[in-house]
């Protein structure tokens, strides 16, 4: 009998037999924490499922006040589920609105919104509403903001900037003497020459593939949506460049004539406005 190879295979059986027993063990382990896991998740649930409605919107006010969005989102959720309307519902779908925010859920922040101006469309916090969803859409449309000379930016990026300018302007038509009002104001001279920036961008772009009849378009429309912004007079030469190679002379000089006319023009940079201390 050679005792060295029965040695040799012991050993090699010993630490094979061990490495089986470990890998069991951590499944097993896995198992038991995945277990404990989602008996926490359904014991939570069951929790929130069982607590009276003014006790889970108790709790979700306390969880806002430590800043614990996500669990107060759990728990103004289960209130909202409830009840489509009385007491709770106006309220609990403004925390909705905010607590989404400050999550940086924009699009949940704005289709609670929407939500909310269907349902309650004489509340007297629409105004915050509209804020709020402008200061969404704002967020959505930083990266296009900070970087509006790359043209190609998504269409995604650039509706949301005009969607916050649209809201801001809403509020501003509807509740000139809101609180929210005067900021609005300030977002939408900020937002509206950033667009016009990245319309001028556009037209340059055109002009380098010498593509006159859009570059003409894109002028004219920056004139009928941004007359007062900088970027548009800084566009007019271009126009009278497209006309030119359009052969339209005319309008070469009518355009020739404008550029003449506010080439004294002076304009303010509008600085980004700051956030208030809760956005």
């Amino acid at each position: 009998m050679n005792l060295a190879n029965n040695s040799k295979s012991y050993s090699h059986y010993t630490l094979t037999l061990g490495k089986f027993i470990m890998r069991q063990l951590k499944s097993l382990v896995s198992i038991v924490i995945a277990g404990l896991f989602i008996a926490g998740c359904s014991s939570s649930k069951d929790d929130i499922k069982n607590l009276p409605s003014q006790k889970l919107f108790e709790q979700a006010q306390t969880y806002l006040k430590e800043e614990n969005y996500s669990s107060a989102v759990r728990y103004l959720e289960a209130v909202d589920g409830r009840f489509r309307e009385g007491q709770y519902r106006e309220q609990t779908q403004l925390d909705l609105i905010y607590a989404y925010y400050k999550m940086a859920e924009y699009y949940q922040t704005i289709e609670m919104a929407d939500r909310f101006v269907r349902s309650n469309p004489y509340s007297d916090k629409m105004d915050y509403v509209y804020y709020i969803v402008g200061l969404a859409n704002v967020r959505l449309g930083d990266n296009f903001i900070q970087d509006f000379f790359k043209v190609n930016r998504s269409s995604r990026a650039v509706k949301s900037v005009r969607d916050a300018y649209g809201t801001f302007q809403v509020l501003v038509q509807r509740f000139p003497n809101s609180q929210y009002a005067a900021e609005a104001q300030q977002w939408m001279i900020y937002l509206k020459n950033r667009l016009a920036e990245h319309e001028l961008e556009i037209v340059k772009y055109y002009q380098k593939r010498k593509a006159y009849v859009a570059m003409a378009n894109r002028v004219e429309e920056m004139i009928h949506y941004y007359p007062d912004c900088k970027a548009t007079v800084d566009a007019l030469p271009y126009l009278q460049t497209a006309f030119e190679n359009m052969g339209i002379q005319d309008s070469a000089q009518k355009t020739a004539d404008l550029i003449k006319s506010t080439k004294e023009q002076k304009f303010e940079t509008p600085k980004r406005p700051e956030y208030r201390e809760e956005f």
